[in-house]
């Protein structure tokens, strides 16, 4: 078969860089095309270390209709509104992170932290029904019958505004298999809507299905349980330098065992704070009970968030190293081994909120975080965290202070027990098994849908007719009319529906005291 493969940018090929190579192997005709190629370049690595023909294509073209703005407003106001639902109420960094994507026509919105589930449901419904109105792009038809493909991959699909719903749209037309493939353990809870329903949606695990169903009102049938692809290489390898020569490489002591502080990305952990909370925690240990006070250190910064880590002298503190200071993003042979020693050497990691803590579990090594009043928001304000913690069968040792970190920690350093990963691995990572690989069974999953006859494209219902009319009057209007204009005519509608908005409060608000009235005996 002839399988496209569209990712966000070059830096997602990590995550499927197995998969690419196990349907190249089976003799199966592999196409990658990105809709930004020049983000996170770097990430092109991975694919010198297949071992197969995988060809990469152009940039994927954006539709250059007059639908597209319509079609990302529409898209962005959905990715707010999921956030008001009371599920999310104290997640304020992923609300506040979509509040920017609100166009000026429903800008009126971000004024709302949350509301009801079912007000939630109903603003969703209808915004769905505004992208089911917004037809196929004509271009991206015709992009594909020129690559013609037999299955049509997308990751995210979720993130805001992302222009793969109108690649899914036209596979529909042109009768193309389209299939999700979740890249990440958080994407179905920090990102965005679906907002369109692919032939097949790929997960890692039951947590993710649920995720699917639940969040993104996604079809049972049309799930699979894979487990995540991206681990495998992680099951099965052995170090490739030994710990003594590991620790002369980065600048420790080979004497004594040492930590790994594992940094997040900058809209996890921002460079500033993430640099106090580390001399913090430092400090910290230095002055911990047990073997801490020579306890080795190593701070291994975040590929994405590394360049306030080249400048940090940490010289004062002993033993403590920062390795890589330029960061290093696993793609290729040398940069996973190395990553992959870090992990196996260290007598514990430590992080904030990290795929490192995955990482590290699947090798079994003690895990520890602190919940700290700088990263409280994307700590517990985020779901895909929990699932890390012990009541939720995770491994991760949490502490609420400072002072009980180092006491988790000098426990388990000095010869404690900490608590197994391998039930959350199991469970979260390898659901069929710890010796079940993930990309076999995603490939099998790719061959079947290809094997299955494509989904029909749905002509749109004739109660859509009038809304599909009126979302092509305000495209025309915003491409007639300059930028300024269109903006005054925005901010005017938004100011008349926030009115309506207030009025219909009002209304609801005395229809409330009219029934405590009544039920008091008096008449209104």
């Amino acid at each position: 078969m002839r399988v496209l493969f569209v990712l966000q940018y070059p830096g997602y090929l990590r995550y499927f860089d197995s998969a690419l190579e196990a349907l190249s192997q089976r003799g199966h005709q592999v196409l990658v095309a990105f809709d930004q190629p020049h983000k996170q370049p770097e990430g092109l690595a991975a694919l010198e270390s297949i071992d197969g023909d995988v060809e990469v294509l152009d940039a994927v073209p954006r539709r250059p209709d007059i639908w597209n703005p319509v079609a990302r407003g529409i898209r962005g106001t959905i990715d707010y509104a999921r956030y008001l639902h009371p599920r999310f109420e104290h997640s304020s960094y992923l609300r506040d992170r979509m509040r920017t994507v609100l166009p000026p026509l429903t800008r009126f919105l971000g004024r709302w932290t949350t509301t009801t589930a079912e007000r939630t449901a109903r603003i969703v419904r209808v915004l769905l029904a505004c992208e089911r109105a917004v037809p196929s792009s004509r271009a991206l038809e015709t992009y594909l019958r020129r690559i013609a493909p037999d299955v049509l991959v997308v990751s995210p699909l979720v993130t805001d505004q992302c222009p793969q719903v109108d690649l899914i749209k036209a596979a529909r037309r042109v009768g193309v298999r389209s299939a999700l493939c979740v890249a990440s353990w958080d994407h179905l809870t920090t990102k965005g809507l679906m907002r369109i329903q692919p032939d097949l949606v790929a997960v890692w695990n039951h947590d993710q299905r649920r995720e699917a169903l639940d969040f993104h009102g996604a079809v049972a049938e049309r799930i699979v349980v894979t487990g995540a692809q991206c681990f495998d290489r992680w099951f099965d390898r052995t170090p490739r330098r030994s710990r003594d020569d590991f620790c002369r490489r980065v600048g420790l002591s080979p004497d004594r065992p040492f930590v790994v502080f594992t940094g997040s990305t900058a809209s996890i952990s921002a460079p500033s704070p993430e640099v106090r909370f580390v001399k913090r925690w430092i400090e910290a240990v230095r002055s911990g009970p047990g073997s801490l006070k020579e306890l080795g250190i190593l701070i291994r910064p975040h590929p994405y968030n590394c360049a306030h880590w080249e400048s940090v002298d940490l010289s004062s503190y002993a033993n403590v190293a920062v390795y890589p200071r330029s960061g290093a993003n696993p793609v290729d042979n040398d940069d996973r081994a190395d990553y992959y020693d870090t992990l196996h050497h260290g007598a514990g990691i430590v992080g904030i909120n990290t795929s490192a803590m995955i990482e590290s579990g699947i090798q079994d090594r003690p895990v520890f975080t602190i919940v700290d009043s700088s990263f409280d928001e994307t700590q517990t304000g985020t779901l895909h965290f929990r699932y890390l913690l012990p009541e939720n069968g995770g491994h991760l040792q949490r502490a609420t202070s400072l002072k009980e970190h180092t006491r988790q920690l000098s426990a388990t350093i000095d010869g404690g027990q900490a608590p197994s990963a391998r039930a959350f691995t199991k469970t979260f990572v390898r659901p069929h098994g710890l010796d079940v690989a993930a990309t076999p069974r995603l490939v099998a999953a790719l061959e079947q849908l290809a094997g299955t006859v494509p989904e029909a494209d749905h002509v749109l219902p004739v109660r859509l007719w009038p809304l599909r009319a009126g979302l092509w009057t305000l495209a025309v209007f915003l491409v007639v009319f300059d930028a300024r204009r269109a903006q005054r005519f925005a901010n005017t509608v938004a100011s008349l529906s926030m009115a309506a908005w207030q009025f219909w409060k009002w209304r609801e608000r005395l229809g409330k005291a009219r029934k405590r009235f009544r039920s008091r005996g008096a008449v209104l």
